[in-house]
């Protein structure tokens, strides 16, 4: 009742000073220590979807380019472009309902998966999607999560018995470790690359691998257990990383009716000591996440089991490089 509680008044909350609640094991100032009346708000829809169209504009994985256009993926309205207050086409609907996550490359294409599949899309302009590997490549489970390196001619992938996938623009595709468990989302930084997974001991962690090339991987870490210090009722969605090496864990905590969920964002530093940001801001749960060009990232929402709306976040930071 006191998360509905504080769901419900996140409009009240909005007019006192505490943007953040710290559950630091190791607290420390934050850099978001309060909002005046006046402030622009630092979570705040993005854009409105038409719930009333038929179909109706359900939003589901987004991306951003390099020119910090947001995308997404409408549910059986394949994938739109949002430009100010429209929505153009980028590619009609193919055989997917929608796209779980999405991902841009060095040609300008978008590379996207339907978590529950054994492959990954390759999305061009005005085009249906198209199979860009899959089991015939070496895919062998069905892939939750893809991510290009910086150089963005290199994809990271997760699927749902827990291998980590290399693969190239030319289809050259690399298994890694094979954890135990279902990768829920990965990040890759120029040292690092992270893993969101749900373990067969049912806790929800995050692993770090060292990059020791743009095909290799060093021994990894358990570095983050989100199920013992932060909530065991908890799953992680999704994850980033800041410019400072901070990571950013996106998960959602169920009420006691199954439909209802709540979203929370928490900072993990290197220390592993973490504070929850923006309680009380985030509207329903996560689906999708995506950092964009500067310190806005942006995120499609779900509100009693229905995706609604794409948001934009104030993260204060850039994203890692």
């Amino acid at each position: 009742m006191k998360r509905l509680f504080i769901y419900l008044s996140s409009i009240i909350l909005l007019l006192g000073s505490a943007l953040f609640v710290g559950c630091s094991e190791d607290a420390t100032p934050s850099i978001y220590d309060s909002i005046k009346p006046s402030d622009k708000l630092p979570v705040d829809r993005y854009y409105n979807f038409n719930e009333k169209s038929v179909p109706p504009e359900k939003p589901y994985g987004i991306t951003v380019d390099n020119l910090g256009f947001v995308y997404v993926s409408l549910n059986g309205l394949g994938i739109k472009k949002i430009t100010g207050d429209s929505l153009t086409v980028f590619a009609p609907k193919g055989p997917e309902s929608f796209f779980k996550a999405m991902t841009f490359g060095s040609d300008g294409l978008i590379y996207a998966v339907r978590g529950g599949i054994k492959g990954i899309y390759k999305i061009t302009l005005n085009t249906i999607p198209a199979a860009f590997v899959a089991s015939s490549q070496g895919i062998s489970d069905n892939v939750n999560d893809v991510e290009f390196d910086n150089s963005k001619n290199v994809i990271w992938a997760g699927g749902n018995t827990g291998i980590i996938y290399r693969i190239t623009l030319d289809k050259n595709v690399k298994k890694f470790i094979n954890l135990s468990g279902n990768i829920n989302a990965l990040k890759i930084t120029s040292n690092f690359l992270y893993v969101a997974l749900s373990d067969t001991n049912e806790q929800e962690v995050v692993w770090k691998y060292p990059v020791v090339s743009s095909d290799s991987l060093g021994a990894g870490e358990l570095f983050f257990n989100y199920t013992e210090k932060i909530d065991p009722l908890g799953k992680i969605i999704d994850i980033a990383i800041s410019e400072d090496g901070s990571l950013y864990i996106f998960s959602n905590i169920q009420w006691t009716n199954p439909s209802i969920n709540f979203g929370e964002i928490h900072r993990v530093n290197s220390s592993n000591s973490y504070e929850e940001l923006y309680n009380g801001l985030i509207s329903g749960s996560f689906y999708s996440f995506c950092w964009g060009l500067d310190q806005n990232a942006y995120f499609s929402n779900i509100i009693v089991g229905a995706n609604t709306d794409v948001y934009k976040i104030d993260m204060k930071k850039n994203k890692a490089q």
